[in-house]
Protein backbone atom coordinates (compact mmCIF):
# COMPACT_ATOMS: atom_id res chain seq x y z
CA UNK A 1 0.00 0.00 0.00
CA UNK A 2 1.65 3.29 -0.83
CA UNK A 3 1.93 6.21 1.83
CA UNK A 4 -0.28 9.10 1.75
CA UNK A 5 1.13 12.12 0.31
CA UNK A 6 2.31 15.01 2.69
CA UNK A 7 -0.79 17.00 1.64
CA UNK A 8 -2.82 13.90 2.66
CA UNK A 9 -1.33 13.24 5.97
CA UNK A 10 -1.53 17.00 6.60
CA UNK A 11 -4.96 16.77 6.07
CA UNK A 12 -5.58 13.92 8.04
CA UNK A 13 -3.77 15.52 10.92
CA UNK A 14 -5.88 18.90 10.56
CA UNK A 15 -9.04 17.09 10.33
CA UNK A 16 -8.40 15.14 13.82
CA UNK A 17 -7.42 18.25 15.33
CA UNK A 18 -10.79 19.41 14.51
CA UNK A 19 -12.37 16.03 15.69
CA UNK A 20 -10.72 15.97 18.73
CA UNK A 21 -11.64 19.80 19.50
CA UNK A 22 -15.47 19.02 19.08
CA UNK A 23 -15.31 15.74 20.98
CA UNK A 24 -14.97 17.25 24.17
CA UNK A 25 -12.87 19.19 26.61
CA UNK A 26 -9.52 19.94 25.50
CA UNK A 27 -8.12 17.68 28.27
CA UNK A 28 -8.92 15.00 25.99
CA UNK A 29 -6.39 12.58 24.83
CA UNK A 30 -6.25 11.44 20.63
CA UNK A 31 -7.10 7.94 20.08
CA UNK A 32 -5.36 5.21 18.09
CA UNK A 33 -6.88 2.00 17.43
CA UNK A 34 -5.47 -1.18 15.04
CA UNK A 35 -6.83 -4.88 15.14
CA UNK A 36 -6.01 -8.41 14.35
CA UNK A 37 -7.26 -11.69 13.84
CA UNK A 38 -5.11 -14.82 13.99
CA UNK A 39 -6.60 -18.58 13.57
CA UNK A 40 -5.04 -21.25 16.76
CA UNK A 41 -7.19 -23.92 15.28
CA UNK A 42 -5.67 -27.17 15.89
CA UNK A 43 -5.89 -30.47 13.57
CA UNK A 44 -7.66 -33.24 15.52
CA UNK A 45 -6.16 -35.30 12.12
CA UNK A 46 -2.48 -34.49 13.20
CA UNK A 47 -3.23 -34.85 17.05
CA UNK A 48 -5.57 -35.82 20.17
CA UNK A 49 -7.47 -33.41 21.58
CA UNK A 50 -9.68 -33.61 24.32
CA UNK A 51 -12.96 -30.82 23.86
CA UNK A 52 -13.49 -29.14 26.96
CA UNK A 53 -16.50 -28.15 28.85
CA UNK A 54 -18.98 -31.46 29.17
CA UNK A 55 -17.86 -34.65 29.62
CA UNK A 56 -14.47 -36.41 29.73
CA UNK A 57 -12.84 -38.37 27.08
CA UNK A 58 -14.39 -36.11 24.47
CA UNK A 59 -12.20 -36.41 21.31
CA UNK A 60 -12.57 -34.08 18.34
CA UNK A 61 -12.81 -35.76 15.33
CA UNK A 62 -12.80 -32.69 12.72
CA UNK A 63 -13.27 -28.71 12.84
CA UNK A 64 -16.40 -27.34 11.39
CA UNK A 65 -15.21 -23.85 12.00
CA UNK A 66 -11.40 -22.20 13.19
CA UNK A 67 -10.84 -20.87 16.55
CA UNK A 68 -9.39 -17.58 16.99
CA UNK A 69 -7.72 -15.12 18.70
CA UNK A 70 -8.87 -11.40 18.19
CA UNK A 71 -7.26 -8.46 19.60
CA UNK A 72 -7.74 -4.87 19.63
CA UNK A 73 -4.99 -2.21 20.95
CA UNK A 74 -6.48 1.10 21.60
CA UNK A 75 -3.98 4.36 22.60
CA UNK A 76 -5.62 7.24 24.33
CA UNK A 77 -2.38 9.59 24.61
CA UNK A 78 0.63 7.73 26.00
CA UNK A 79 -1.77 4.62 27.33
CA UNK A 80 -1.84 1.72 25.14
CA UNK A 81 -3.87 -1.18 25.94
CA UNK A 82 -4.96 -4.33 24.53
CA UNK A 83 -8.43 -6.50 24.35
CA UNK A 84 -7.79 -10.17 23.42
CA UNK A 85 -10.50 -12.49 23.45
CA UNK A 86 -9.98 -16.33 21.94
CA UNK A 87 -12.31 -19.01 21.36
CA UNK A 88 -11.14 -21.33 24.35
CA UNK A 89 -12.61 -22.41 27.51
CA UNK A 90 -10.14 -20.52 29.52
CA UNK A 91 -6.63 -19.58 29.72
CA UNK A 92 -5.61 -19.34 33.00
CA UNK A 93 -3.46 -16.86 34.62
CA UNK A 94 0.25 -18.57 34.62
CA UNK A 95 -0.67 -19.31 30.69
CA UNK A 96 -1.44 -15.07 30.39
CA UNK A 97 1.92 -14.48 32.27
CA UNK A 98 3.56 -16.80 29.26
CA UNK A 99 2.15 -14.94 26.88
CA UNK A 100 3.24 -12.01 27.85
CA UNK A 101 7.05 -13.35 27.69
CA UNK A 102 6.48 -13.64 24.53
CA UNK A 103 5.62 -10.03 22.99
CA UNK A 104 8.61 -8.30 22.04
CA UNK A 105 9.92 -5.28 23.80
CA UNK A 106 9.16 -3.42 20.47
CA UNK A 107 5.58 -3.88 21.57
CA UNK A 108 5.32 -1.26 25.01
CA UNK A 109 1.64 -2.12 25.70
CA UNK A 110 0.52 -0.87 29.68
CA UNK A 111 -1.87 -3.35 29.72
CA UNK A 112 -3.16 -6.73 27.95
CA UNK A 113 -6.85 -8.18 29.14
CA UNK A 114 -6.94 -11.64 27.97
CA UNK A 115 -10.09 -13.07 27.62
CA UNK A 116 -11.49 -16.59 26.44
CA UNK A 117 -15.17 -16.97 25.58
CA UNK A 118 -15.75 -19.69 27.85
CA UNK A 119 -16.04 -21.90 24.08
CA UNK A 120 -17.60 -25.50 25.40
CA UNK A 121 -16.91 -27.06 21.76
CA UNK A 122 -12.87 -25.92 21.75
CA UNK A 123 -9.67 -27.96 22.99
CA UNK A 124 -8.97 -28.27 26.86
CA UNK A 125 -6.63 -25.95 28.10
CA UNK A 126 -6.93 -26.27 31.94
CA UNK A 127 -6.69 -30.28 31.87
CA UNK A 128 -10.24 -31.26 33.33
CA UNK A 129 -11.80 -32.91 30.76
CA UNK A 130 -9.10 -35.35 29.59
CA UNK A 131 -9.21 -39.19 29.10
CA UNK A 132 -10.17 -39.85 32.26
CA UNK A 133 -10.91 -38.65 35.46
CA UNK A 134 -6.97 -38.90 36.34
CA UNK A 135 -6.00 -37.07 33.03
CA UNK A 136 -5.31 -34.38 31.65
CA UNK A 137 -7.13 -33.34 28.52
CA UNK A 138 -4.26 -30.73 27.49
CA UNK A 139 -2.16 -30.70 24.52
CA UNK A 140 0.56 -29.23 25.27
CA UNK A 141 2.49 -29.32 21.88
CA UNK A 142 -0.57 -27.49 20.16
CA UNK A 143 -1.20 -24.97 23.47
CA UNK A 144 2.32 -23.70 23.26
CA UNK A 145 2.12 -23.00 19.47
CA UNK A 146 -1.48 -20.96 20.03
CA UNK A 147 0.03 -18.78 22.72
CA UNK A 148 2.41 -17.84 20.72
CA UNK A 149 -0.06 -17.16 18.18
CA UNK A 150 -1.80 -15.28 20.27
CA UNK A 151 1.21 -13.33 21.01
CA UNK A 152 1.83 -12.74 17.37
CA UNK A 153 -1.48 -11.19 16.78
CA UNK A 154 -1.50 -8.78 20.18
CA UNK A 155 1.75 -7.28 18.35
CA UNK A 156 -0.26 -7.15 14.90
CA UNK A 157 -2.95 -5.39 16.48
CA UNK A 158 -0.20 -2.67 18.06
CA UNK A 159 1.33 -2.47 14.80
CA UNK A 160 -1.79 -1.83 12.91
CA UNK A 161 -2.42 1.40 15.33
CA UNK A 162 -3.63 4.52 13.18
CA UNK A 163 -5.61 7.92 14.42
CA UNK A 164 -9.29 6.36 15.14
CA UNK A 165 -12.80 7.18 16.81
CA UNK A 166 -14.77 5.12 19.19
CA UNK A 167 -18.49 5.04 19.09
CA UNK A 168 -20.55 3.04 21.66
CA UNK A 169 -23.53 1.37 21.57
CA UNK A 170 -26.04 -0.26 23.89
CA UNK A 171 -29.14 -2.67 23.64
CA UNK A 172 -30.81 -6.07 25.36
CA UNK A 173 -31.13 -9.42 24.19
CA UNK A 174 -34.23 -10.54 26.28
CA UNK A 175 -35.29 -14.10 26.50
CA UNK A 176 -31.92 -15.40 24.38
CA UNK A 177 -30.22 -16.61 27.53
CA UNK A 178 -31.91 -18.53 30.48
CA UNK A 179 -30.14 -19.09 34.02
CA UNK A 180 -30.37 -22.54 35.29
CA UNK A 181 -30.29 -21.92 38.76
CA UNK A 182 -32.26 -20.23 41.00
CA UNK A 183 -32.55 -17.43 41.78
CA UNK A 184 -33.01 -16.68 38.21
CA UNK A 185 -31.02 -13.36 37.64
CA UNK A 186 -29.45 -12.81 33.70
CA UNK A 187 -27.31 -9.75 32.44
CA UNK A 188 -29.26 -9.06 28.94
CA UNK A 189 -27.37 -6.21 27.88
CA UNK A 190 -25.44 -6.27 24.28
CA UNK A 191 -22.24 -3.30 25.08
CA UNK A 192 -20.72 -2.77 21.25
CA UNK A 193 -17.25 -1.22 21.59
CA UNK A 194 -16.75 -0.17 17.55
CA UNK A 195 -13.62 1.54 16.64
CA UNK A 196 -13.19 3.57 13.38
CA UNK A 197 -10.84 5.25 11.24
CA UNK A 198 -10.68 8.84 10.38
CA UNK A 199 -12.84 8.13 7.39
CA UNK A 200 -15.46 6.02 9.42
CA UNK A 201 -14.31 2.90 8.32
CA UNK A 202 -14.58 0.03 11.14
CA UNK A 203 -11.57 -1.37 12.64
CA UNK A 204 -12.86 -3.14 15.30
CA UNK A 205 -16.92 -4.27 16.45
CA UNK A 206 -16.65 -5.63 20.20
CA UNK A 207 -18.92 -7.17 21.47
CA UNK A 208 -20.24 -7.64 25.67
CA UNK A 209 -22.20 -10.29 25.74
CA UNK A 210 -22.98 -13.20 28.71
CA UNK A 211 -23.98 -16.52 27.29
CA UNK A 212 -21.85 -19.70 27.36
CA UNK A 213 -20.97 -20.93 24.04
CA UNK A 214 -22.57 -23.94 24.17
CA UNK A 215 -25.18 -23.96 21.60
CA UNK A 216 -23.75 -27.78 20.37
CA UNK A 217 -23.64 -29.17 23.88
CA UNK A 218 -21.90 -32.52 24.65
CA UNK A 219 -22.57 -34.65 21.54
CA UNK A 220 -20.66 -32.48 19.22
CA UNK A 221 -17.41 -33.59 18.13
CA UNK A 222 -16.26 -30.88 16.16
CA UNK A 223 -14.20 -27.72 17.11
CA UNK A 224 -15.89 -24.83 16.65
CA UNK A 225 -16.06 -21.02 18.05
CA UNK A 226 -20.13 -22.32 18.84
CA UNK A 227 -22.21 -19.31 18.41
CA UNK A 228 -19.67 -16.44 17.99
CA UNK A 229 -19.00 -17.95 14.83
CA UNK A 230 -21.85 -16.56 13.21
CA UNK A 231 -21.49 -13.38 14.95
CA UNK A 232 -18.30 -13.09 13.51
CA UNK A 233 -19.69 -13.46 10.13
CA UNK A 234 -22.43 -11.46 10.47
CA UNK A 235 -20.55 -8.50 11.53
CA UNK A 236 -17.29 -8.65 9.60
CA UNK A 237 -19.73 -9.40 6.63
CA UNK A 238 -22.16 -6.20 7.77
CA UNK A 239 -19.42 -3.66 8.11
CA UNK A 240 -16.17 -4.94 7.28
CA UNK A 241 -13.31 -4.67 10.23
CA UNK A 242 -12.71 -7.13 12.91
CA UNK A 243 -14.91 -8.72 15.11
CA UNK A 244 -14.48 -9.66 18.64
CA UNK A 245 -16.92 -11.12 21.23
CA UNK A 246 -16.08 -11.39 24.95
CA UNK A 247 -18.44 -13.17 27.39
CA UNK A 248 -19.84 -11.53 30.47
CA UNK A 249 -21.09 -12.53 33.46
CA UNK A 250 -22.13 -16.19 32.59
CA UNK A 251 -22.29 -17.85 35.96
CA UNK A 252 -25.45 -18.69 37.76
CA UNK A 253 -25.31 -20.40 35.14
CA UNK A 254 -26.19 -18.50 32.57
CA UNK A 255 -26.78 -20.57 29.14
CA UNK A 256 -28.66 -19.97 25.64
CA UNK A 257 -32.45 -20.37 25.78
CA UNK A 258 -32.96 -23.20 23.60
CA UNK A 259 -33.17 -27.51 23.24
CA UNK A 260 -32.07 -27.35 19.28
CA UNK A 261 -28.24 -28.06 20.03
CA UNK A 262 -27.59 -27.38 16.05
CA UNK A 263 -25.59 -25.24 13.83
CA UNK A 264 -28.23 -23.91 12.86
CA UNK A 265 -29.53 -22.58 16.15
CA UNK A 266 -25.53 -21.34 16.64
CA UNK A 267 -26.39 -19.36 14.02
CA UNK A 268 -29.62 -17.94 15.09
CA UNK A 269 -28.14 -16.68 18.54
CA UNK A 270 -24.62 -15.51 17.01
CA UNK A 271 -26.76 -13.56 14.03
CA UNK A 272 -29.35 -12.21 16.36
CA UNK A 273 -26.77 -11.17 18.98
CA UNK A 274 -25.03 -9.42 15.72
CA UNK A 275 -28.30 -7.87 14.56
CA UNK A 276 -28.67 -6.20 18.43
CA UNK A 277 -25.00 -4.81 18.11
CA UNK A 278 -25.06 -3.05 15.07
CA UNK A 279 -28.61 -1.82 15.35
CA UNK A 280 -27.01 -0.10 19.11
CA UNK A 281 -24.65 2.06 16.95
CA UNK A 282 -27.39 3.16 14.35
CA UNK A 283 -27.18 7.29 15.12
CA UNK A 284 -24.33 6.83 18.03
CA UNK A 285 -21.97 9.92 18.25
CA UNK A 286 -18.13 9.30 17.33
CA UNK A 287 -15.82 10.10 20.19
CA UNK A 288 -12.40 11.15 18.76
CA UNK A 289 -10.78 12.31 22.02
CA UNK A 290 -10.94 10.68 25.48
CA UNK A 291 -8.91 10.05 28.65
CA UNK A 292 -7.91 6.38 30.16
CA UNK A 293 -7.52 5.12 33.58
CA UNK A 294 -6.14 1.91 33.92
CA UNK A 295 -5.59 -0.33 36.80
CA UNK A 296 -4.82 -3.76 37.69
CA UNK A 297 -4.07 -5.63 40.99
CA UNK A 298 -2.54 -9.15 41.68
CA UNK A 299 -4.51 -10.85 44.34
CA UNK A 300 -4.01 -14.21 46.27
CA UNK A 301 -7.82 -16.49 46.27
CA UNK A 302 -7.49 -19.37 48.82
CA UNK A 303 -7.67 -22.61 47.22
CA UNK A 304 -10.81 -24.36 48.92
CA UNK A 305 -12.09 -26.91 46.44
CA UNK A 306 -10.77 -30.59 47.63
CA UNK A 307 -10.90 -31.61 43.70
CA UNK A 308 -8.75 -28.78 42.43
CA UNK A 309 -6.33 -29.89 45.18
CA UNK A 310 -6.51 -33.11 44.23
CA UNK A 311 -6.05 -32.00 40.17
CA UNK A 312 -2.95 -30.06 40.86
CA UNK A 313 -1.16 -33.05 42.96
CA UNK A 314 -1.83 -35.03 40.15
CA UNK A 315 -0.85 -32.83 37.64
CA UNK A 316 -4.06 -32.03 35.84
CA UNK A 317 -4.17 -28.61 37.04
CA UNK A 318 -0.65 -26.87 36.33
CA UNK A 319 -0.35 -23.75 38.26
CA UNK A 320 1.63 -23.05 41.38
CA UNK A 321 0.48 -22.60 44.94
CA UNK A 322 1.40 -19.95 47.11
CA UNK A 323 1.91 -19.55 50.76
CA UNK A 324 2.52 -22.72 51.72
CA UNK A 325 0.47 -24.63 48.75
CA UNK A 326 -3.17 -22.83 49.82
CA UNK A 327 -3.16 -19.87 47.50
CA UNK A 328 -3.68 -19.16 43.58
CA UNK A 329 -2.44 -16.18 42.24
CA UNK A 330 -4.67 -14.55 40.14
CA UNK A 331 -5.73 -10.60 38.64
CA UNK A 332 -8.07 -7.84 38.82
CA UNK A 333 -8.43 -5.18 36.75
CA UNK A 334 -10.31 -2.21 35.99
CA UNK A 335 -10.71 0.62 32.23
CA UNK A 336 -12.17 3.85 32.72
CA UNK A 337 -12.72 6.22 29.64
CA UNK A 338 -13.69 9.86 30.00
CA UNK A 339 -12.91 12.52 33.14
CA UNK A 340 -13.81 10.41 35.92
CA UNK A 341 -14.67 7.00 34.21
CA UNK A 342 -17.92 9.00 33.21
CA UNK A 343 -17.86 7.14 29.34
CA UNK A 344 -17.20 3.87 30.32
CA UNK A 345 -15.99 1.34 33.02
CA UNK A 346 -14.85 -2.16 32.33
CA UNK A 347 -14.09 -4.69 34.66
CA UNK A 348 -12.18 -8.01 34.53
CA UNK A 349 -13.04 -10.68 36.72
CA UNK A 350 -11.14 -14.35 36.86
CA UNK A 351 -13.69 -16.46 36.05
CA UNK A 352 -17.39 -17.21 35.46
CA UNK A 353 -18.58 -14.62 37.09
CA UNK A 354 -22.52 -15.17 38.89
CA UNK A 355 -24.84 -11.83 37.36
CA UNK A 356 -25.91 -11.23 41.14
CA UNK A 357 -22.28 -10.03 42.08
CA UNK A 358 -22.09 -7.93 38.99
CA UNK A 359 -25.39 -6.01 39.15
CA UNK A 360 -24.19 -5.31 42.99
CA UNK A 361 -20.90 -3.24 41.74
CA UNK A 362 -22.62 -2.16 38.28
CA UNK A 363 -25.25 -0.20 40.43
CA UNK A 364 -22.39 1.39 42.33
CA UNK A 365 -20.78 2.63 38.52
CA UNK A 366 -21.73 5.32 36.80
CA UNK A 367 -20.41 5.40 34.14
CA UNK A 368 -22.52 5.62 30.78
CA UNK A 369 -21.77 2.30 29.42
CA UNK A 370 -20.77 -0.39 32.37
CA UNK A 371 -18.67 -3.48 31.00
CA UNK A 372 -18.36 -6.83 32.30
CA UNK A 373 -14.97 -9.19 31.45
CA UNK A 374 -15.52 -12.58 32.28
CA UNK A 375 -12.27 -14.89 32.67
CA UNK A 376 -10.28 -11.69 32.70
CA UNK A 377 -6.89 -13.11 32.83
CA UNK A 378 -7.58 -16.02 34.47
CA UNK A 379 -9.93 -18.66 34.33
CA UNK A 380 -10.88 -20.12 38.08
CA UNK A 381 -14.74 -21.32 37.71
CA UNK A 382 -17.25 -20.13 39.16
CA UNK A 383 -17.83 -17.10 41.46
CA UNK A 384 -20.32 -17.69 43.55
CA UNK A 385 -22.29 -14.85 45.69
CA UNK A 386 -20.60 -15.71 49.04
CA UNK A 387 -24.07 -15.82 50.81
CA UNK A 388 -25.49 -18.26 48.11
CA UNK A 389 -22.98 -20.78 48.61
CA UNK A 390 -24.05 -24.64 48.97
CA UNK A 391 -21.27 -27.14 48.66
CA UNK A 392 -23.68 -29.49 47.17
CA UNK A 393 -24.45 -27.55 44.20
CA UNK A 394 -22.89 -28.14 40.54
CA UNK A 395 -21.21 -24.69 40.46
CA UNK A 396 -19.48 -24.83 43.69
CA UNK A 397 -17.99 -28.11 43.03
CA UNK A 398 -16.55 -25.97 39.57
CA UNK A 399 -15.26 -22.95 41.75
CA UNK A 400 -11.57 -22.96 42.75
CA UNK A 401 -12.96 -21.36 46.45
CA UNK A 402 -15.74 -19.80 48.04
CA UNK A 403 -14.08 -16.69 49.09
CA UNK A 404 -13.66 -15.58 45.29
CA UNK A 405 -16.45 -13.46 45.47
CA UNK A 406 -15.70 -11.18 48.30
CA UNK A 407 -11.78 -10.80 47.45
CA UNK A 408 -12.45 -10.20 43.74
CA UNK A 409 -15.58 -8.16 43.68
CA UNK A 410 -13.97 -6.01 46.80
CA UNK A 411 -10.75 -5.26 44.89
CA UNK A 412 -12.91 -4.25 41.92
CA UNK A 413 -14.99 -1.87 43.93
CA UNK A 414 -11.21 -0.50 45.41
CA UNK A 415 -9.93 0.12 41.84
CA UNK A 416 -13.43 1.77 40.47
CA UNK A 417 -13.98 5.36 40.47
CA UNK A 418 -17.62 4.87 41.94
CA UNK A 419 -20.90 7.28 42.68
Amino acid sequence: MKRASTPCRLAIIIAASVMLAAAGPASADTIYAGASARVITPDPAQQTIFIAGFDHNRRATGVHDDLWSRCLCLQVGEKVIAIVSVDLIGIMYPQYLQILKKLPKTVPIDRIFLTSTHNHEGPDVIGLWGPSLFKSGVNWNWYDKAMTVIAKGIEEAYQARQPAGLVFGHDEAPGLARDSRDPVVIEEQVETLQAVDLNGAVIATTVFYASHPEVLWADNTLITSDYPHYLYQHIESQVGGTAIFVSGPLGGLITPQTTDHTFAEARRIGETVASISLASLQGADTIYGTTLRVEAREIFIPLTNPLFRLAGLFGIINRPLYHLQSDFLTAVSVIELGESGNLAQIVTAPGEDFPENWFEIKNKMHAQHRIHIGMGRDELGYIVPIEDWDPSDYEESMSASKQLDPLVHNALEEMLTLK
